[in-house]
């Protein structure tokens, strides 16, 4: 899949290491560059579901067309994704920490 950020930090946070670790640590840096790296390797985001360790899901509710792969146990990676002309794309929305409950 071709692969956009919704915002700029995002971005950074993707490309440089430092950025990633001061926003959320280095074991969750590590899993977004990972899941974004994911993303990238995938054509369709069916095809996620063999990688377990991400717990591929669907979003429901007020998230309902938005997509998850865990970083960690209460982090996750949102993503929207758009099929055009025969191609697809993944856009990262956010990195959640809020989902859970304590």
């Amino acid at each position: 899949m071709y692969i956009e950020f919704r915002t700029r930090r995002l971005k950074r946070c993707y490309l440089e290491r430092r950025e990633r670790e001061a926003a959320w640590g280095k074991v969750i840096a590590r899993k977004y560059v990972q899941a974004v790296n994911l993303l990238k390797a995938v054509e369709h985001p069916s095809h996620l579901r063999q990688f377990r360790s991400f717990n591929y899901h669907r979003l429901k509710a007020d998230r309902e067309g938005q997509h998850a792969l865990d970083l960690g146990e209460r982090e996750r990676l949102i993503f929207t994704v758009r099929k055009e002309r025969g191609s697809v794309t993944a856009r990262t929305e956010e990195v959640s920490t809020t989902h859970y409950d304590p």
